[in-house]
């Protein structure tokens, strides 16, 4: 499972039951951390999560953000509570890709599918690097 990680809303993505196709998920409004950490605790169990990367907006020339210092908060926080493996991911211009894709779909930019989207990207990535690291 991926997590796009905003202020408002977080944005999931989850795979098909072999690992192989990345599909936006569902969009969570953010009302506390804690009720955050529990929904995401019942959506691990109900899918069978084995993994989730936490995007991690880096700046352009890879230094930490004001956003990626509040993910890492969270980040430990989420770790405290599940126990699944969750890793940050690099997801520098994912939401800027996002857009992109709704666009060439003819959609307009609507928020919570943008994070859905975004997080789909984030999770296709790492598919991709772990099938090119197979022999």
């Amino acid at each position: 499972m991926a997590i796009d990680y905003g202020e408002k809303r977080v944005g999931l993505a989850i795979t098909d039951p072999l690992g192989i196709i990345s599909q936006p998920f569902l969009t969570i409004e953010i009302k506390s951390q804690k009720e955050l950490i529990k929904r995401l605790k019942f959506i691990i169990q109900e899918n069978t999560v084995g993994l989730i990367l936490v995007g991690n907006p880096l700046s352009h020339n890879g230094q930490a953000t004001k956003m990626s210092r509040k993910i890492a908060v969270f980040v430990d926080e989420l770790k405290k509570a599940v126990s699944v493996d969750v890793q940050l991911w690099d997801e520098r211009f994912t939401s800027k890709y996002a857009v992109n894709t709704l666009k060439d779909v003819g959609l307009k930019k609507k928020g919570s599918k943008i994070d859905q989207i975004a997080a789909s990207l984030m999770l296709e990535e790492y598919i991709k690097s772990q099938s090119s690291n197979r022999v």
